[in-house]
């Protein structure tokens, strides 16, 4: 919702009926997912807090398809990442190297191949394909998340789905699949686009 809102208001990018239904199950799959009720009052504000996360990812995902699409994927995914660098800045410079360094070797090939597997490639994968997708399905095939987490849990944990859960996973893939069937834009579009101003 927060993208779609975003790319409408600063970069003129109509939202579609589809788009608009796909973000509604995807807020009715997070309310089922996540149980806002169960939520003691005091802690409201920290939720509404939060919302800033949601906030900065779609303000980020339109940015990178309105604005960025002519840089390089890899200077695209290293502005993009850039935030996270600055955000984890003052705790990498407070903290003890031992608390930041692998111990063993062991350590060293986890690190490495959990930034491989859920940083490098993924971000690589995003910033490449967002400005041919558009944001508003960026954003909605990027909810696809929630029920990958789930299958994680379930698969590599033994974890158990409800049926609030399950309900949630449906909805976000029913999302997803609503908003398949619109065109995609070809990267030479993309690129020949001139910015809007």
């Amino acid at each position: 919702m927060f993208t779609i809102a975003i790319a409408w208001a600063l970069f003129g990018d109509q939202p579609t009926r589809r788009s608009l239904i796909a973000a509604g199950l995807i807020v009715v799959a997070a309310i089922f997912a996540g149980s806002p009720a169960s939520v003691p009052p005091d802690q409201i504000p920290l939720l509404l807090v939060s919302l800033a996360a949601p906030f900065g990812f779609g303000f980020g995902i339109c940015v990178l398809v309105h604005r960025l699409s002519r840089i390089a994927p890899l200077a695209r995914m290293a502005s993009v990442s850039l935030g996270s660098v600055i955000g984890l800045a003052p705790l990498i410079l407070s903290s003890e190297v031992g608390e930041i360094l692998p111990e063993s070797g062991d350590d060293w090939f986890l690190v490495v191949g959990f930034g491989l597997v859920t940083a490098l490639i993924p971000q690589l994968i995003y910033t490449i394909c967002s400005p041919i997708i558009g944001a508003a399905r960026t954003a909605v095939v990027g909810s696809i998340e929630l029920p990958t987490m789930f299958a994680v849990g379930v698969l590599a944990f033994g974890e158990v789905i409800t049926g609030a859960q399950a309900l949630a996973c449906a909805l976000v893939l029913g999302a997803i699949a609503l908003t398949q069937s619109r065109s995609t834009r070809t990267v030479t579009t993309v690129i020949s686009k001139e910015p809007e101003r």
